[in-house]
């Protein structure tokens, strides 16, 4: 749990705040009062640049199967969709 001063107002912002703000979810104020107070909490950016990384590396593990395995496959279930086991 971040705690940050602003304007003599402490106002708790979770992890999952920040979360939700990296992926475009956080409600507006959530997401104006982080844009408006990040520079002076550099948690918050080393937490949002971890995320970047983290996501960035599930995105270069990501391996499409080949079309041809995706073809054989929805063949497959379609066949099979309406017989009895």
């Amino acid at each position: 749990m971040f705690v940050v001063n602003a304007n003599n107002m402490a106002k708790p912002l979770s992890h999952s705040d920040l979360l939700l703000y990296f992926y475009g979810e956080a409600d507006a104020d959530t997401s104006a009062y982080i844009q408006a107070n990040i520079a002076e909490n550099p948690d918050w950016s080393i937490y949002l640049n971890e995320l970047y990384e983290a996501t960035s590396d599930f995105d270069r593990l990501m391996v499409s199967p080949a079309p041809t395995t995706l073809s054989i496959i929805l063949e497959e279930s379609d066949s099979k969709l309406y017989h009895s086991i």
